[in-house]
């Protein structure tokens, strides 16, 4: 590649700062998160040591890395409590920014039969406005009210906002109306919009698809065809439709796959399965189908 020509893929930063209270909570042992690599293991201990009480889960508003992830904590939680009898004794709450569980119809439609079944509290566009670690309590925002409650909690599981990294956000690359920072990129060819010369790759670009590997793995062929495309001075032709893939486990053996696009329709790529029920046959391709074609085909260049 050609020195007159920039690939832009740092990912997106964790902002542990934005919400009052997060990052002195993370150091209390009643708070934890799966995007911190080194809380996992707190996570898992703290939801096996939970036997009453209130467990909350919160997500962010924005775009975030792979946006399932905390919802699915939540459930694998609930289904372990249930599998301990424990479940009727634990308040479980979810807390989402959004105002359905998820934005294919079809796949929300079936999140809430998940949690009904759970029997968990669902704040629908609500996130997480601030915590007070000395007195276990949340305080959540329904943003569409306009109103605040305060939630004591036993234990609790954040997910932090999310964005460009800060040099990104400061550079003109950065997309001037997004608060965020996101590169600037036409959502098609993922090419600059102001710059012809750069393009971007994952989840810094701007593109409003979800953040995930599943989106990468779509996005690279195209970045080529359109960068070589380019260096020749030729037109862009190749196209990226917004494909996004989200494994959602919704039990120890149960999972469903959410596929979809801009246009916010299912995009199945296993015909022979109805991949949007939560089922036990969607696990298993989780469990071994998954990191087989993850380490033999997509790292390898073959899918």
């Amino acid at each position: 590649m050609g020195y007159d020509h920039l690939v832009v893929a740092p990912g997106i930063q964790l902002d542990w700062d934005r919400v009052p209270g997060i990052a002195a909570a993370l150091e209390t042992p009643s708070v934890s998160s799966n995007y911190r690599f080194d809380l996992t293991a707190r996570t898992w201990e703290r939801i096996r040591a939970l036997r009453s009480g209130t467990a909350v889960f919160t997500m962010p508003g924005g775009l975030i890395k792979c946006a399932g992830a905390p919802q699915k904590i939540a459930y694998l939680a609930a289904d372990y409590w249930r599998q301990q009898g424990v479940l009727d004794q634990i308040r479980v709450v979810l807390v989402l920014p959004t105002p359905g569980m998820f934005g294919v119809t079809e796949i929300a439609d079936e999140l809430e039969k998940v949690v009904a079944r759970y029997g968990i509290e669902v704040h629908k566009n609500s996130e997480l406005s601030s915590v007070d670690p000395d007195g276990r309590r949340a305080t959540i925002r329904d943003n569409a009210e306009g109103t605040s409650q305060e939630i004591d909690y036993d234990f609790m599981h954040v997910v932090p906002p999310q964005s460009a990294p800060d040099w990104v956000k400061t550079s003109p690359l950065s997309d001037p109306d997004n608060p965020a920072g996101y590169v600037q990129v036409d959502k098609h060819t993922l090419q600059h919009t102001r710059y012809g010369n750069v393009f971007t790759l994952g989840d810094a670009g701007s593109t409003p698809n979800s953040k995930t590997g599943a989106a990468i793995r779509k996005q690279a062929p195209v970045l080529v065809k359109n960068l070589q495309a380019s260096l020749a001075g030729q037109p862009l032709t190749a196209s990226y439709g917004g494909y996004a893939s989200c494994p959602l486990t919704t039990s120890r053996d149960k999972m469903l796959l959410a596929e979809f696009d801009y246009t916010m329709k299912p995009t199945p790529s296993i015909p022979v399965i109805d991949t949007t029920k939560d089922q036990r046959d969607m696990w298993y391709l989780k469990r071994y189908g998954l990191p087989f074609l993850y380490w033999n085909a997509i790292l390898t260049g073959r899918a």
